[in-house]
């Protein structure tokens, strides 16, 4: 099989009097006028059948989540079933809550973790939103998603899947309402107020310390924002995967950057 390179197409159309060919074949290609998408000229999609096989409120999360509005929305099958598919999850949250909830079992204590989790959701969804970032809001939803699917049942969990509902009613308003009810929330979700964060738990407890050994990452460390340069030196030189690596050896210098990283020279 023959491959033609840039120069070759260039050569042929300049032969051909600038005529588009093509590129396996070099037959002549006759080319159409460009024509807007119009309903008046009968050459757009027709969503209906889309929206009967998977809802309004999935192919709505779809058109969000795929790209920026200042882009170009590519449309695939693939999309709308993994928004499908979302969708269901966040179905299966709101039953599961409501299911508990008519029995007096809660689960065991509060969430701090998740609590500042969804504060924090919170805050990101509505910067997204007042800037017209749809798509950063769904990936917020997405995450929060992610966590309570792993959390375990709590009074914290069943605050935070009300508060995901609520979240998520702009953008898919028909399961919202049913989540709502289902819930036992008053009237439609749709009049219900805006959650709102708490400034105090968006402040972030804890910090993630990158620990390197000449200058290359071996570990990473959770430790409290804040923490003394001595505290985290100590934890870093505790750290298995740096030990290795000194192979008994005491290091030479120790830089540490608070709240960030901790450099170990060998």
């Amino acid at each position: 099989k023959m491959l033609m390179t840039p120069g070759d197409i260039v050569m042929m159309l300049n032969e051909m009097g600038g005529l588009p060919v093509v590129a396996a074949t070099g037959e002549s290609v006759e080319t159409g006028r460009i024509e807007k998408m119009s309903k008046a000229k009968k050459n757009v999609i027709d969503p209906t059948p889309i929206v009967d096989q998977y809802g309004a409120d999935a192919v709505r999360w779809f058109m969000l989540s795929d790209s920026p509005p200042e882009r170009d929305l590519e449309w695939s099958e693939a999309g709308i079933q993994g928004s499908w598919r979302f969708v269901q999850r966040i179905w299966r949250l709101a039953a599961e809550e409501a299911e508990r909830g008519s029995s007096t079992w809660l689960g065991d204590g509060e969430d701090p973790a998740l609590d500042r989790k969804v504060h924090r959701t919170i805050a990101a969804v509505g910067a997204n939103i007042e800037a017209l970032a749809f798509n950063k809001a769904v990936a917020n939803l997405y995450e929060l998603t992610n966590a309570l699917e792993k959390a375990p049942a709590s009074p914290s969990r069943s605050r935070a899947v009300e508060i995901l509902i609520r979240l998520a009613a702009p953008m898919v308003p028909h399961l919202a309402e049913e989540a709502w009810a289902a819930l036992g929330g008053e009237g439609l979700i749709a009049q219900a107020e805006w959650p709102a964060a708490n400034p105090a738990l968006l402040i972030e407890e804890e910090v993630t310390i990158a620990v390197q050994v000449n200058g290359k990452l071996r570990d990473t460390l959770t430790a409290p924002k804040g923490a003394a340069r001595e505290t985290l030196e100590e934890m870093a030189l505790a750290s298995e995967k740096v030990a290795r690596v000194l192979d008994g050896k005491p290091p030479r210098k120790v830089i540490v950057v608070p709240d960030r990283l901790v450099n170990v020279v060998a």
